[in-house]
């Protein structure tokens, strides 16, 4: 397995684009979000966007990236760079390097965060960790993706008042007090297969 698949799946879960860069620009791998990115910003289809026809054009892509980029910032001695997309949220990029050496030089990952991906949350981790049933997990998975009351009880087909008892019981099981407490917990277990 290449190093830097693992991340890649988390990265995936998370929402996250992410793709494994030899040190000679050659894409060695990317995950389904870093494929969906690419396939918006550079109107590919999906068959252009697979490693096999990056292999050797992943310099490219990251200095077409490089050329959107409108500004740079630094965080925790980390460079990031913003780009900006019409009538989207921008996207942010950071490479970072593996920690492993390879026969043929070391690799990065480069980061994508898109601020208009939604995580992949997973009702099982929180029926698992938590206690949910699967109706409240549903429910603590739509409002971390930002439903109302009313938006949940319209796509569950119940009453705003069976809503809220299921928030009651959700809030009790997951040690929560309010909705963005409770948007901020199912967030963090996204990155769960």
């Amino acid at each position: 397995m290449l190093v830097g698949m693992p991340f890649l799946r988390v990265f995936d879960r998370m929402g996250y684009g992410g793709l494994v860069l030899s040190t000679h620009g050659h894409v060695l791998a990317l995950n389904d979000s870093a494929r969906r990115i690419f396939q918006a910003m550079f109107c590919l289809s999906r068959s252009e966007v697979e490693v096999d026809v990056l292999d050797g054009l992943g310099r490219g892509i990251v200095k077409r990236l490089l050329n959107q980029g409108r500004a740079r910032f630094q965080l925790d001695s980390e460079n990031w760079i913003l780009v900006e997309r019409p009538d989207q949220r921008p996207l942010i990029m950071n490479a970072v390097p593996l920690p492993i050496d390879e026969v043929d030089g070391s690799h990065s990952v480069l980061l994508l965060i898109d601020l208009d991906a939604t995580p992949i949350l997973n009702h099982g981790a929180l029926e698992q960790v938590f206690g949910l049933t699967r109706t409240e997990a549903k429910l603590a998975t739509l409002m971390a993706q930002g439903a109302t009351l009313a938006e949940a009880a319209a796509l569950q087909g119940v009453r705003v008042a069976t809503v809220r008892a299921q928030l009651r019981a959700i809030f009790a099981k997951t040690h929560t007090h309010r909705q963005a407490e409770l948007v901020m917990l199912v967030s963090r277990l996204s990155s769960l297969p």
